[in-house]
């Protein structure tokens, strides 16, 4: 058990990564801070739109999304570089550690301090001006579907994290372009087969998605319930988020100098 994972031996290489990238990490954190105020600033002044709830989830989760899986892209470009690879590749630590040091910061360190980051700009948003029907207060992101969205989020590290360890270069690139021509051969191999099943000609079908048909001049709608009402379709988002994570631990153990 010690090989695969040692408390102190894990902790001098957090304590490593920390020393060697918190500097390029505070950076990266006052860039995201700076949109979210220059951005929201603009929401409020400019367009003097109220910064309600609504808007609030919206900005929380597309950010959320998007700066979480580039910053996720990003977490193995050692190993992506011949120089660094070496001395990354040839630490004394399990390849379990590297892989849960990686796990933490980009999951785990990056939701935290981007949550609270968020609460802090939306606090000051909201007291620089108020405009009628703004909301009184920020969004509890501890009622749905906020914890639904960061559920989406683990979903889409882990596609981001087996794409940072399997690329070598332009891994947030390769890794979307795979993902999207995935999902649209998903899509297209699920309207067929629903086509076939029910002969109809079946609109656009995600999996999982709602069901849509033209039926005698009339549009029939499936009506799939959503995520907080379907224990099922969450229970395998986590599995897949799951087996997703552990395939990019055996991607890095495959890694060579």
């Amino acid at each position: 058990m010690s090989k695969l994972f040692n408390p102190a031996r894990f902790g001098k290489l957090f304590i490593k990564h920390t020393t060697e990238h918190y500097k390029s990490y505070l950076m990266a954190l006052g860039v995201l801070i700076g949109v979210m105020v220059l951005g929201g600033s603009f929401l409020v002044y400019m367009i003097n739109a109220p910064l309600d709830r609504v808007a609030q989830s919206a900005l929380f989760v597309i950010i959320l999304l998007l700066a979480g899986t580039i910053y996720t892209s990003t977490i193995f470009s050692d190993v992506g570089d011949k120089k660094k690879a070496i001395a990354y590749l040839t630490l004394p630590a399990s390849h379990f550690e590297k892989w849960l040091v990686a796990w933490v910061y980009s999951f785990l360190a990056f939701l935290v301090i981007y949550t609270t980051s968020f609460y802090l700009v939306a606090l000051f948003l909201l007291n620089i001006k108020h405009v009628p029907g703004q909301a009184e207060g920020v969004i509890n992101l501890l009622q749905k579907p906020h914890l639904e969205m960061v559920l989406v989020y683990a979903f889409l590290h882990s596609i981001a994290f087996l794409g940072a360890a399997y690329f070598n270069k332009l891994h947030f690139i390769k890794t979307a372009f795979v993902f999207f021509v995935i999902m649209g051969l998903l899509i297209l191999f699920n309207k067929i087969v629903l086509t076939t099943m029910i002969g109809r000609n079946v609109d656009a079908a995600p999996p999982f998605g709602n069901l849509r048909f033209p039926d005698n001049g009339r549009e029939v709608d499936i009506t799939l319930p959503d995520a907080g009402h379907n224990p099922i379709l969450l229970y395998l988002i986590m599995v897949l988020t799951l087996l997703i994570w552990i395939a990019a631990y055996y991607r890095l153990k495959e890694k060579q100098v």
